[in-house]
């Protein structure tokens, strides 16, 4: 009996096969390994997570009033909710709710019923990201609302301020946000930004916002990306290889993005440097004027062992930015190199007593008083339209 002869491109092809198939589910296990240890690292990553008990609201908002809180903090997944906005990207969502309301018009709400947007009399404007729009605290309880008590207190009844504070927002957003608000007609007496902590949070130039990457997938640019480059960006293989490397970036998995040079701290200041330059050169073309607020960070200055709660610098994230950025910026402007012109610097301003941070970075009631108080103080010195 005759052996069959073997097929030289038979065995080929088979053992080809067994490679390819042994290959794919190397990778797939490779995969499922690597996704599985990136869940357990990051899980282990400090975060702000204190439980919402009574004692601890007390201890965080200085304040008997745990009901309020707590129904502050049950609408407090809609203070991040953002929509889209041409040129700026996103903007607050419309909502209205009882600790909670953003306006069609975009603004936040100081707790009141009769604002008007339109109505006669002097505005002021209030643009910044969510330390200004007020995360983690009711309508009348922001900076713009401690503002406008504290330049009614002083008599000037007559002026109205509207919060234009975006989550996640930047100067240059602001920047364009302003330029918006004038080409549709909307125009401030003054214009305030309260900025420092997002700029460095966000360590990019040319700009990028924190909906980048969703307008990026929509409009599919990545389409136009090598399957390579696209593949290495989604896999977990490759990002536990970047952690292993030492790319801290993998494990904050935030919109931001981290300093990794001296050189990207100086572009960030130059950033929000020229912001203020255009905006400033802007008011005075356009007759009005531009307040900057050098706003407190928890990263410079703030001794944080005074919190009731630990945070630890790994929970800051890309917010540990401005630990570098800040010191720099003080250098700066004690040698005459920053623009000054406007410049209210808070820096280094914090609560004689009682909490600051509600969370990581966002500011306590008492806090935004403080703040708000310094703001109107500046505001009425630097003169405000007489009241008719």
């Amino acid at each position: 009996m005759r052996r069959k002869q073997s097929n030289p491109l038979g065995r080929l092809f088979t053992s080809v096969a067994v490679i390819v198939l042994c290959s794919v589910i190397g990778v797939a296990i490779a995969e499922w390994a690597s996704d599985a240890a990136l869940k357990v690292l990051r899980a282990k990553r400090p975060s702000f997570a204190v439980s919402w008990t009574p004692d601890n609201i007390r201890k965080l908002y200085d304040s008997e009033d745990v009901k309020h809180y707590e129904q502050v903090m049950s609408e407090g997944w809609r203070q991040s909710d953002t929509v889209y906005s041409p040129f700026v990207e996103f903007r607050m969502a419309p909502y209205n709710g009882k600790h909670f309301t953003i306006t069609e018009d975009g603004y936040r709400t100081n707790g009141r019923d009769d604002q008007d947007l339109k109505a006669a009399g002097p505005k002021v404007f209030i643009y910044g990201g969510s330390t200004a729009m007020g995360i983690g605290v009711g309508n009348d309880e922001t900076i713009a609302a401690n503002v406008e008590k504290a330049l009614r207190a002083s008599g000037r009844t007559d002026v109205q301020v509207f919060n234009f504070g975006v989550v996640s927002y930047f100067s240059t957003q602001e920047r364009i946000a302003l330029e918006r608000h004038l080409t549709s007609g909307v125009k401030p007496d003054v214009a305030v930004f309260v900025d420092g902590l997002n700029d460095f949070y966000y360590c990019t130039v040319p700009d990028v916002s924190a909906w980048n990457e969703r307008l990026t997938q929509l409009t599919r640019a990545r389409s136009r990306m090598p399957i390579a480059l696209e593949l290495s960006h989604r896999s977990s293989v490759v990002q536990l290889a970047r952690h292993l490397g030492g790319d801290k970036s993998v494990m904050v998995r935030e919109w931001g993005s981290f300093c990794d040079s001296e050189a990207d701290v100086d572009r960030v200041i130059g950033r929000l440097d020229i912001n203020r330059r255009m905006i400033d050169a802007t008011a005075e073309r356009l007759g009005f004027k531009a307040l900057f607020v050098q706003q407190p960070v928890p990263t410079y200055s703030y001794d944080n062992r005074k919190r009731p709660f630990p945070v630890k610098e790994e929970a800051l994230g890309y917010h540990m930015n401005s630990a570098r950025g800040y010191p720099k910026l003080a250098q700066m402007r004690s040698q005459g190199q920053l623009w000054e012109h406007g410049l209210l610097w808070l820096a280094e301003l914090e609560p004689a007593d009682g909490n600051a941070y509600i969370d990581t970075v966002h500011y306590s009631p008492k806090f935004n008083k403080l703040i708000g108080e310094r703001i109107a103080a500046a505001i009425l010195e630097g003169g405000l339209p007489p009241a008719p």
